[in-house]
C-alpha cells in the first residue's frame, strides 16, 4: 500500500495526448519467453538434504495446556536414497531424547533453535533403502497462532474457556513436532493425542480409536494421504458439532460447545460447494470427511488444512444478527478454503515462491463459485474492488511480480504482497479463462489435477496443461501459447496502459491504433515492460470481440464511428485504457447506454489516469455526472470512494466546505431516488447502494440525512429491533460522526451490551466514526483496552485504521505504543503489515522520513523491499493530496461558473 512526483499539470495532460497517438518514448522490454520449468523433487528449493525422505510419520502427542508444554513420541519411516552418516530435519523449541535409528542409538543429536534444524549423526552411514527413526521429545504450546497454540475465549453468556488448535503455514509444523517442514516432502501422517477425556478432538482424518483412562483419553486418527507438513491439523477442547452425510462425504461443523448451531448455513454451503468442485476439477475430493472448525479468534480468515479446515469463528458462524455481508463472507471464505483442498492440498506448489499456485487459484475459484451460486450478489462486479486494490499496488515502481522469489524460508509468508498474489492473481486468471474460454480452461485444469495429484508443481506444469488444450489459431483473437501469454503477467511486475487512438474512414468504419506501455502512478512514461494483452473490444451494444495485443502497437477494426467504443468490455481485463479525446467524449455522452461492466472499467481507468496526472480530474467527474440515476452498487461504491478520498484531502484547506457541498450535490439525487426504506423488490445490490450513498451523505454532513439517522437511532436505543442488522452500522456511524457526549455514551453502551461478536465488531466500528477529538481519544483508549476481548483481537487494528484518516496523530500514537499486541493476531503476516501497509495507512501522521525511521527500528532488515513499497505509497499519497486539492478546487469553480 503507498518521489517527488508533482510536475506541471499541463505537462502531465500533454503526456496523455501523446499516449493517445503513439506509445511513450521508452522502449518496451518484452517478458522473457522460455520453455516453462516444471517440478522435480531433486531440484526443489529448500535447506534440507534430499537424500533422506520421510515416508510416514506416527506422532503421539500429550499436550499440557495449563503448563503450555507438550510431550511427544515420533516414529518416522524414512527412504534413504544415498548412503549418509547424518540425518537433518526441522525443529524449534524442542528437546529430543531416546533417539534411535532402526532400534539402535545414534552417535549424537544437535538441535539449533536459531537455525530451526536438528542434525543427527550416526555411528556408521545408513545404507540406501527403508529405515525407521524414533525419538521422544518435549516442546511448547504457543500463545499466538503459530504451531500448536492455546486460544482463550468467552462465550456470549460469559463462560470463559480455552481450546488448542494449530496454524502451521508456512514453516510452523516444526513447532509441534520435528519434521521435514518443506512443501516438497510429502508424507503420510498418523496422529495420536492424549487429552482430557471431557474434550472433543479433531484432525485431518476420522478417529480410528479412542481409549479413556481415568481423566484422560487417547485418540488415534486414521492415516492421511501423502501431504506436506503445513497441512496437518489438530484441534481440541470443549467443543460441539453438527453434521451431515452427503454423496459419500461426512461433513461436520465444529464450534465452542453451545455455538455449533451457528454453523447450519456453513454446513449446507459446504455440501453445495463440494458438489460443484468435484464436478469442476474432475477429481473427486479424496478424503472421507470434511470438518470445518470455528476457532474463537486467534487469526483471521481460514486455513486450508486437508480435511479439517480451521476458520476464525466470525468467518464460519451465522447468527440472527448477522448481516448480508457477514453471510457473504461465510460463503466466500468457505469457497476459498475448500478450493485449496485441490489447489494446495491435492496439488501443492513446489516451493513458497510459487505460492500463487495455491492462493491466486483459490481466490479465482472462490469468485467463480460465489458468482455461480449467488447471481443476485453480482459478485464479479464487486470483485472489481479487489482488482483495483491490486492495480494500485501494481502501479508502483517497486511492485513485485506474482511469482516472487523466496530466499528466506523462515519468513516465507512475509515475502510476498497479498494484493499481488491473491487479488492480481485472481484477476489475471479470470482474464486468461475468458481468453481461452471457460470450457477449454477447465479441461486444462482437470488434466493438471489428474496428472499431478498427491504431488508438487511449478507454474510450468500448469502452463503445459493449458497449452495442450488452448487454441493455436491466431485468427480467432485467441491464438498463441497460453504459457507465453501468462508469463508476461506472472514473471514481471506491473500491467499495461493501452492507449486508443481512433481514425474514421469515409465509409464510417472505425479503426483504432492500440499502443501499450507500463502504467505507473508516478513516472508514467518511464516504465519498462511488454505484455501479451487479451483485450475485449466492444463497439456500441454489441458482443465483445477478443483481440490479443502482442506488440508495442497494433491496429484493429473497431466498429462504426457513431457507436461507443470500450476496450475492456465487462471489466474483465487487468489493464488500464486511455481513450483519445473524441472517443472519451462520445463514451461520456452516452455513458448510461454502456453495459455495467464497461462503465465500471471507465470509472476505474479515468480516476487512475487523473491520479497519475495524465488526465484532468474533470474528465473523471464528467463520467460521475453522466451516471444519472443508474443504480449499480459497484459503480457508486467506486464514485463515493473517490469523492471521499478527495474530501479527505481537502480537510483543513479553504476549499473543503465547497467541495463537500459539491460531493453532496452529486450523490443526493440518487439518495432521494432510493429513499431510506427497503422495498420488496430490492436486490442485494440496491440494498448495498442505499447504505453506501446515505452513509456517505451522512459522513459529509448532509443535514437531512443526519436528522433522519438520529431519528432512527433514537428508536434503536429504545428497541434493538428497530433497525435491521444490515443498516445498523450505517445509521450508527452517521450519528457517531456528529455525536454529542450524550449520544456517544448511548453508542458506547450499545457496544458494551453486544450479544455476540458480530454485534460487537459492528457497534465498535460505528464508534470509530466520531470526529470530536475528545471523543476520539476515548475511542482510541477503548480499542487498546480489555473492553475488546482477546478472541476479537483481529478487530483492533481495523478499528484503529478507521480512525487514521480523521485522527491520524492519535491513531499513529496508539499504533506505535501498542504495535506488538495489535499485530499478534495477524501472525505470520504482521511484519508485512508493519513494513508494507502501515506507511500508507498512517501517512498523514508524520513526514515520510519519520515514518520510515520508526518502522526500520521495528522491522527486520530483510523486510526492506516491503518497506520500500510501503514508503512509495506514503510519498505518493502526500504528493497526490497536494495535486488533487488544486484539481478539486478547479472542478468546483468550473461547476459554479457553469451555473
Amino acid at each position: 500500500m503507498i518521489c517527488a512526483f508533482i510536475q506541471d499539470r499541463a505537462m502531465r495532460i500533454s503526456l496523455l495526448t501523446l499516449a493517445l497517438a503513439t506509445a511513450f518514448t521508452s522502449s518496451p522490454t518484452p517478458a522473457q519467453s522460455t520453455a516453462p520449468t516444471t517440478f522435480t523433487f531433486a531440484s526443489a528449493p529448500g535447506r534440507l538434504p534430499k537424500n533422506v525422505i520421510p515416508i510416514r510419520y506416527d506422532i503421539a502427542v500429550t499436550p499440557n495446556a495449563a503448563a503450555r508444554t507438550l510431550a511427544g513420541h515420533e516414529t518416522i519411516l524414512l527412504e534413504v536414497t544415498a548412503p549418509t552418516a547424518t540425518i537433518q530435519f526441522n525443529s524449534l523449541n524442542q528437546k529430543l531424547s531416546n533417539v534411535l535409528l532402526d532400534g539402535k542409538p545414534v552417535k549424537s543429536v544437535e538441535s539449533s533453535d536459531e537455525q530451526q534444524l536438528t542434525t543427527i549423526t550416526l555411528h556408521a552411514p545408513a545404507a540406501c533403502g527403508r529405515h525407521t527413526l524414533t525419538f521422544d521429545y518435549t516442546g511448547k504450546i504457543q500463545t499466538k497462532p503459530v504451531g500448536l497454540f492455546a486460544q482463550q475465549y468467552k462465550t456470549p453468556d460469559g463462560v470463559e474457556g480455552e481450546l488448542l488448535s494449530t496454524m502451521f503455514q508456512a514453516t510452523d509444523a516444526r513447532r509441534m513436532f520435528p519434521c521435514w517442514d518443506e512443501p516438497a516432502f510429502r508424507a503420510v501422517f498418523k496422529l495420536t493425542v492424549t487429552t482430557p477425556a471431557s474434550w472433543s478432538v479433531y484432525s485431518n482424518m476420522p478417529q480410528a480409536s479412542r481409549k479413556v483412562d481415568g481423566a484422560l483419553a487417547t485418540t488415534s486418527f486414521e492415516p492421511t494421504p501423502k501431504m506436506p507438513t503445513y497441512l496437518v491439523e489438530f484441534t481440541g477442547g470443549h467443543l460441539g458439532e453438527i453434521s451431515a452425510d452427503h454423496r459419500g462425504t461426512h461433513f461436520n461443523v465444529v464450534a465452542v460447545k453451545g455455538q455449533e448451531e451457528g454453523g447450519r448455513v456453513a454446513l449446507a454451503t459446504a455440501q453445495q460447494i463440494l458438489d460443484d468442485y468435484n464436478d469442476y476439477f474432475g477429481v473427486k475430493y479424496p478424503l472421507p470427511k470434511l470438518t470445518s472448525i470455528a476457532v474463537p479468534g486467534g487469526f483471521s480468515g481460514g486455513m486450508e488444512n486437508w480435511g479439517a479446515i480451521t476458520y476464525n469463528d466470525q468467518a464460519l458462524l451465522v447468527t440472527p444478527s448477522s448481516t448480508l455481508a457477514a453471510r457473504q463472507k461465510v460463503f466466500w471464505v468457505q469457497a476459498h478454503e475448500m478450493a485449496h483442498q485441490w489447489f494446495g492440498d491435492l496439488v501443492t506448489m513446489g516451493w513458497w515462491d510459487e505460492l500463487w499456485l495455491n492462493e491466486s487459484f483459490a481466490s479465482w475459484m472462490t469468485a467463480r463459485e460465489t458468482d455461480l451460486r449467488n447471481p443476485d450478489w453480482r459478485w464479479w462486479e464487486l470483485q472489481d474492488e479487489s482488482k483495483e486494490k491490486a492495480m494500485a499496488a501494481d502501479a508502483r515502481a517497486n511492485a513485485q511480480p506474482i511469482i516472487q522469489p523466496v530466499v528466506n524460508e523462515l519468513d516465507a509468508m512475509n515475502s510476498f504482497d497479498p494484493s499481488i498474489v491473491l487479488d492480481k492473481g485472481q484477476a489475471v486468471l479470470r482474464m486468461l479463462e475468458n481468453h481461452m474460454g471457460p470450457d477449454t480452461f477447465r479441461q486444462g485444469i482437470r488434466n493438471y489435477m489428474k496428472k499431478h495429484a498427491y504431488s508438487n508443481t511449478l507454474a510450468g506444469d500448469l502452463w503445459n496443461a493449458l497449452d495442450a488444450v488452448s487454441s493455436k489459431d491466431a485468427k480467432d483473437g485467441k491464438g498463441g501459447r497460453i504459457s507465453a501469454i501468462a508469463a508476461s503477467w506472472t514473471t514481471q511486475p506491473g500491467f499495461p496502459l493501452v492507449s486508443v487512438a481512433v481514425t474514421c474512414g469515409a465509409d464510417g468504419r472505425r479503426t483504432a491504433l492500440l499502443t501499450q506501455q507500463r502504467f505507473l502512478l508516478q513516472g508514467l512514461g518511464t516504465g519498462k515492460g511488454l505484455w501479451q494483452v487479451p483485450l475485449q473490444v466492444r463497439s456500441g451494444g454489441g458482443p465483445a470481440q477478443a483481440v490479443l495485443l502482442t506488440g508495442a502497437e497494433q491496429r484493429i477494426d473497431a466498429g462504426t464511428c457513431e457507436d461507443t467504443l470500450t476496450v475492456n468490455a465487462d471489466a474483465i481485463g487487468y489493464y488500464r485504457v486511455a481513450y483519445d479525446p473524441a472517443t472519451l467524449a462520445l463514451n461520456t455522452r452516452r455513458f448510461t447506454t454502456l453495459k455495467d461492466g464497461d462503465r465500471i472499467a471507465m470509472l476505474d481507468d479515468q480516476w487512475a489516469l487523473a491520479q497519475a496526472g495524465a488526465a484532468p480530474l474533470a474528465s473523471y467527474l464528467a463520467l460521475v455526472s453522466a451516471m444519472g440515476g443508474v443504480q449499480n452498487a459497484r459503480a457508486w461504491d467506486q464514485i463515493t470512494g473517490v469523492l471521499g478520498t478527495l474530501e479527505s484531502y481537502q480537510r483543513g484547506a479553504p476549499g473543503h466546505a465547497a467541495f463537500t457541498a459539491y460531493a453532496r450535490d452529486l450523490v443526493r439525487p440518487l439518495a432521494r431516488q432510493l429513499g431510506w426504506d427497503a422495498r420488496p423488490d430490492d436486490t442485494p445490490g440496491v440494498q448495498k447502494l442505499r447504505r453506501t450513498v446515505l452513509g456517505q451523505l451522512g459522513a459529509w454532513g448532509d443535514p437531512a440525512t443526519v436528522a433522519a439517522a438520529r431519528k432512527r437511532f433514537a428508536a434503536f436505543v429504545a428497541d434493538r429491533s428497530a433497525i435491521a442488522p444490515d443498516d445498523q452500522l450505517m445509521v450508527m456511524s452517521i450519528v457517531a460522526s456528529s455525536a454529542t457526549p450524550a449520544e456517544f455514551e448511548q453508542l458506547h453502551a450499545i457496544a458494551k451490551g453486544a450479544k455476540n461478536e458480530a454485534e460487537l465488531r459492528r457497534y465498535y466500528q460505528a464508534l470509530t466514526s466520531v470526529r470530536d477529538p475528545a471523543l476520539a481519544a476515548k475511542v482510541g483508549a477503548i480499542i487498546v483496552s480489555g473492553e475488546i476481548p482477546k478472541q476479537a483481537g483481529t478487530a483492533r487494528l481495523p478499528l484503529l485504521g478507521r480512525m487514521a484518516d480523521e485522527h491520524p496523530q492519535l491513531a499513529w500514537d496508539l499504533f506505535t505504543k501498542n504495535v506488538d499486541a495489535l499485530l499478534e493476531p495477524y501472525a505470520p503476516f504482521g511484519l508485512t503489515f508493519l513494513a508494507q501497509e502501515a506507511p500508507g495507512l498512517f501517512w498523514r501522521a508524520a513526514p515520510p522520513e519519520q515514518l520510515e525511521a520508526w518502522i526500520r527500528q521495528k522491522a527486520p532488515a530483510y523486510m526492506a523491499p516491503q518497506l520500500a513499497l510501503g514508503m512509495e505509497t506514503a510519498r505518493f499519497k502526500h504528493a497526490q493530496a497536494a495535486m488533487m486539492r488544486k484539481a478539486a478546487d478547479a472542478a468546483v469553480a468550473a461547476k459554479v461558473t457553469a451555473r
